[in-house]
């Protein structure tokens, strides 16, 4: 029933006339998930928000990609990379400044370890899938937002958020 009433107002606030948008910009949080564990103890990347002409109202695919500040692990190097594809559905309130959200997808996380002198490669590259949820709250050009992100697969946790520029 919440899904119905809200349709009508995410069609007057999508474009109209059926064209795409473009909205990027910088993201930070903290992992609390497995990847915390391993030597992650923040990460910085980007986050991407696009809504395509002709998909339905309120879906929006968000592609992100994160980089993890680690510590040096006993004489090896620890480099953590993830990608994410989500498709987001924006539900539409009656409040201008926030627009919540809820949505999944697909996750790559690569783990690389630099071990110097080991004859054995103990990275890894995991496939999950994403369950996000969160909050954007546009106040005019610049949209600030906040999200939790759980990667079943990968089993990586993020608290996080960043601020969205449209282009």
């Amino acid at each position: 029933a919440f899904g119905l009433a809200a349709q009508p107002q995410a069609r007057a606030q999508m474009n109209g006339d059926g064209s795409s948008t473009l909205k990027i910009g910088p993201r930070i949080g903290i992992p609390v998930g497995d990847v915390s564990d391993t030597g992650g103890n923040l990460f910085f990347g980007a986050d991407g928000r696009i809504q395509v002409g002709g998909l339905p109202d309120g879906v929006v695919v968000s592609p992100s990609a994160d980089f993890y500040l680690t510590d040096d692990l006993a004489g090896s190097s620890l480099t953590i990379v993830a990608v994410d594809l989500n498709g987001l559905y924006e539900f539409q309130i009656e409040s201008p400044t926030l627009v919540p959200y809820l949505g999944g997808g697909l996750a790559i996380t690569r783990i690389s370890v630099d071990a110097s002198g080991s004859f054995v490669d103990p990275s890894s590259t995991e496939v999950g899938l994403n369950l996000v949820g969160g909050a954007r709250f546009p106040i005019g050009s610049v949209e600030p937002f906040a999200q939790v992100n759980f990667t079943a697969g990968a089993d990586r946790i993020g608290i996080g958020g960043g601020v969205l520029l449209g282009l």
